[in-house]
């Protein structure tokens, strides 16, 4: 998620030809081809989870608002927030040495941080067509809150339209 925790940089910061040369090197490394089709969506949802955990001023700016996202990188984002892994992974027993998470899941904290954003979002992109997308789309997104009020907000925004 952004890199923040890791201290690590965000794999959509480095340049086009580095980027193509790393997929590259990780498929002559024996890489599963699945999965390394699956980075731009995986860039995607990390870019949707950083403008959601740290909302831009401008909701024009959100990447919500700027295109519809894709299904696969819907997949990834909910593999961030309720570890559901994306259908095209799943059943995959990837090799791993050491201990490792089952999941790329998001902490309670920014778990939390993310739905309370994405709901703040959709109460505020009334206001016409422009924030239609966003909206839809973070509205669509809240829909993976488990949490015990994420139904109720729901049903209250789906009525309130």
């Amino acid at each position: 998620m952004q890199g923040r925790e890791s201290g690590r940089r965000p794999l959509a910061n480095m340049k086009a030809g580095a980027f193509l040369d790393l997929k590259r090197r990780l498929l002559a490394l024996g890489a599963d081809h699945t999965a390394l089709g699956l980075l731009d969506a995986a860039m995607d949802a990390d870019r949707i989870i950083g403008a959601a955990l740290a909302p831009p001023k401008d909701p024009a700016l959100h990447p919500l608002a700027e295109w519809v996202h894709t299904r696969d990188t819907a997949h990834m984002i909910a593999w961030a927030v309720n570890g559901t892994p994306p259908p095209a992974l799943r059943g995959r027993s990837p090799s791993r040495r050491g201990p490792v998470a089952p999941a790329p899941l998001m902490g309670a904290q920014d778990r939390t941080s993310f739905f309370a954003n994405l709901r703040e979002a959709v109460d505020t992109a009334d206001g016409g067509d422009s924030r239609a997308l966003l909206r839809r789309q973070a509205l669509y997104l809240t829909s993976y809150d488990r949490s015990p009020e994420a139904n109720s907000w729901a049903a209250h925004a789906l009525h309130a339209r």
